[in-house]
């Protein structure tokens, strides 16, 4: 966010995505759906606390296949299987936003990214999953750590998608709706 010129200031939404049940939307609808109770979770706290309003902006980012959502690997074996599942085919990986105004006003998107990951080296595999880099990401990896493993990936849309937020396709958008306030 500093490098596209917005300040911002950090407020977790403490929420755990895995807590909450969505039911059975397809996968593109979750993404902008989770942002937005984590967007409206903060909103509500500094409302409590009597925070000045303030524009809030929140991303959540999850993986799907065949239009099931993929989540975050519960325990290595999860992580192990939903993987391989991905390897030699491809996945969408959806990242969905949401800003509240200081009005309270509501605005949600997403942006969307295709994925192919090709045969994984096994013995890296395996030291990557030991290594715990599986652990709190959605499909179970982080894009720019396996390509810079040497894994053979591809993307189809923007990177910045598949990392959490999509803030170059983003900002534009931004600067429009916060005005002077970016």
């Amino acid at each position: 966010m500093a490098e596209a010129g917005f300040t911002t200031e950090i407020e977790p939404a403490d929420i755990d995505d895995a807590s909450i049940r969505i039911g059975e939307l397809h996968a593109g609808l979750v993404a902008p759906a989770l942002a937005h109770f984590k967007a409206r979770r903060v909103a509500d706290r500094r409302a409590r606390r009597g925070a000045a309003p303030a524009w809030i902006l929140a991303a959540d980012t999850v993986c799907e296949r065949d239009g099931a959502v993929l989540g975050k690997p519960v325990d290595v074996d999860d992580a192990r299987a939903m993987i391989s599942s991905l390897a030699g085919r491809g996945h969408g990986v959806i990242t969905g936003w949401s800003l509240i105004g200081p009005d309270g006003s509501c605005r949600v998107g997403r942006d969307v990214a295709w994925i192919e990951i090709g045969e994984l080296p096994a013995e890296d595999f395996e030291r990557f999953l030991s290594e715990g880099h599986w652990r709190g990401k959605a499909g179970g990896y982080n894009l720019p750590e396996v390509i810079a493993r040497g894994w053979p990936v591809r993307c189809a849309g923007d990177p910045q998608t598949v990392v959490g937020l999509p803030i170059d396709r983003l900002a534009g958008r931004l600067r429009g709706l916060v005005g002077g306030a970016a």
